[in-house]
């Protein structure tokens, strides 16, 4: 090759990456436009979101989402297959425009692609099973053989969060003749794609029992550099007018798939207007929407105020996801828990004195038999744990009530009962004793309501003792789905996949609130003149 050659070969490069750096640095929306034509990358194997028909088309959820935004766009479409592998590849090759691939929203994939909120979607993980054994709750799993896929990203955190012994396959075939065999009770997968299993003829007695964990939007992507972009902007807007006008529900309807409580609670948040009139969910100064109408997980501590800001200032800088903090959902979840677990408290207090004093009062009526009979009584109620004793009368003389009569009663109502007749048993021994004291001092003593306050007075330490354990024991209101303290704690952990954090949250509050009740005791045995006294 000559020089001229080389020259113009020279100048001809210089001249393509000049075009192709203008091409990059223009505007998606304009090259959109001048092209006519809006490439989007979607699924071909993830039914009924994005699959093949009998022509070889790209048919599903996504495509008629794609379909719509050419529309709006005033464009025609054209679909590319992309896989989960490729998909955000073929984004920043510049082969596709824009990716609707069921790809979830996350901070790591912010960081190299640009997601745009709202999210049009969501899924989960959840279980398929068969119709039996019956499935309640997630708890129910616990210590079973749960099948499981391998590279799954919730597998991890949801065999720690309830123990689950997975059973880990290579793929979604093996798993589900796993499944099939019987040789785990339940199939851990993609709540979304078990929506498409459980369509096929051979899996009709087949069903999702429990809730879906571990929420994830679905974010239509564009490539890093379309952030705040007019396209993005563009299509945030249409994406937030599909959640006010209800048409994700329609397309969900259209191609069959079972409805998502996500898209009914995004339909009413993008619906809901403030005191004046106007849509809650605008776009603020900056071109982003307000902090009450984005998804928690991905807000960050300069995007908000207040208390909220404090929590996930404290989660950036620790690592420490206290979610009561900055999640209101959360932080009323706890409150509610802790309220009902002060009730519960004062109930169990009153309950246990009323039945230790009407039991010590009974055993020294004089009557015939009474004093053994209480005394047995007594020796009974404090030898049955109080766990076993809610046991019994929820699921035992509650089952016989329930089914024979119609009768239902509250939770709070039986524990209340159970821990009061537990701990009253306590009190009604320690009073007795203190009455023999007394009987020793005092020949011819007998024990009445005049002279229950001299027993009181004696027995006070041990009455203290087993009305603080009473306040301890409170949280075994759980085991019966009461909504308490460790209910509460329990329900985030679960969600939120925290239990390092919101375990020492419930052990601090339970040693402040027994530290509060121990205080208040010795505040009583001081002001009361000789309350504490023998």
């Amino acid at each position: 090759m000559d020089s001229r050659s080389g020259f113009r070969a020279v100048c001809l490069l210089v001249l393509i990456a000049i075009l192709v750096g203008r091409e990059a640095q223009a505007d998606r929306l304009d090259l959109i436009q001048k092209r006519g034509t809006l490439i989007v990358g979607v699924k071909s194997d993830y039914p009924p979101f994005g699959m093949r028909d009998t022509h070889g088309r790209l048919v599903g959820f996504e495509p008629d989402l794609a379909a719509e935004l050419a529309r709006r766009l005033g464009v025609s479409l054209q679909l590319l297959a992309v896989t989960s592998t490729n998909r955000l590849q073929r984004l920043e090759e510049g082969a596709v425009d824009v990716v609707i691939a069921t790809l979830g929203d996350s901070p790591q994939r912010r960081q190299i692609a640009t997601l745009v909120e709202p999210g049009y979607y969501a899924s989960g993980a959840t279980v398929v099973a068969p119709p039996t054994p019956r499935l309640s709750s997630w708890m129910d799993l616990r210590g079973k053989k749960v099948c499981a896929t391998q590279g799954a990203y919730f597998n991890r955190p949801m065999a720690q969060r309830f123990l689950l012994d997975l059973q880990i396959f290579n793929g979604t075939r093996d798993a589900r003749l796993a499944l099939r065999d019987g040789r785990c009770v339940a199939w851990l997968y993609d709540d979304t794609s078990i929506a498409g299993l459980l369509a096929d003829p051979e899996s009709a007695n087949y069903q999702t029992p429990l809730p879906s964990m571990m929420i994830s939007p679905w974010a239509i992507a564009l490539s890093a550099k379309e952030q705040g972009s007019r396209l993005e902007q563009m299509i945030s807007g249409m994406v937030a007018d599909w959640h006010r006008s209800g048409w994700l529900i329609e397309m969900e309807k259209r191609w069959g798939i079972k409805p998502s409580h996500y898209l009914l609670e995004m339909r009413d948040l993008w619906s809901r207007r403030n005191p004046d009139g106007g849509l809650l969910c605008t776009r603020l100064d900056n071109g982003q929407w307000p902090a009450a109408c984005r998804h928690k997980l991905l807000l960050r501590s300069d995007e908000v105020g207040g208390i909220e800001h404090l929590g996930l200032l404290l989660k950036e800088q620790t690592g420490l996801n206290v979610t009561i903090i900055h999640d209101a959902y959360d932080r009323t979840l706890f409150l509610q828990g802790l309220w009902i677990t002060l009730q519960l408290m004062a109930a169990c207090i009153s309950g246990s004195l009323i039945v230790g004093c009407l039991g010590a009062l009974a055993a020294e009526s004089g009557l015939p038999g009474m004093r053994a009979g209480v005394r047995l009584s007594a020796a009974l109620g404090r030898m049955t744990p109080p766990l076993l004793l809610i046991y019994l009368v929820f699921f035992g003389v509650g089952h016989i009530i329930v089914s024979r009569f119609g009768w239902t009663f509250d939770g709070a109502s039986i524990v209340i009962v159970c821990l009061s007749t537990y701990t009253g048993c306590a009190i009604v021994s320690a009073l007795l004793e203190a009455v023999s004291v007394l009987r020793e001092q005092k020949p011819g003593f007998r024990l009445g309501w005049r002279e229950l306050p001299q027993a009181l007075r004696l027995a006070y330490a041990a009455v203290v003792a087993s009305l603080v354990n009473v306040v301890k024991a409170t949280g075994m209101a759980s085991v019966i789905a009461v909504p308490e303290l460790v209910s509460a704690a329990t329900a985030i952990v679960a969600e939120q996949g925290n239990p390092e954090v919101m375990m020492n949250v419930l052990m601090i509050t339970y040693f402040l609130l027994v530290t509060t009740v121990v205080q208040i005791f010795n505040y009583l045995e001081q002001r009361i003149p000789n309350l504490g006294q023998h």
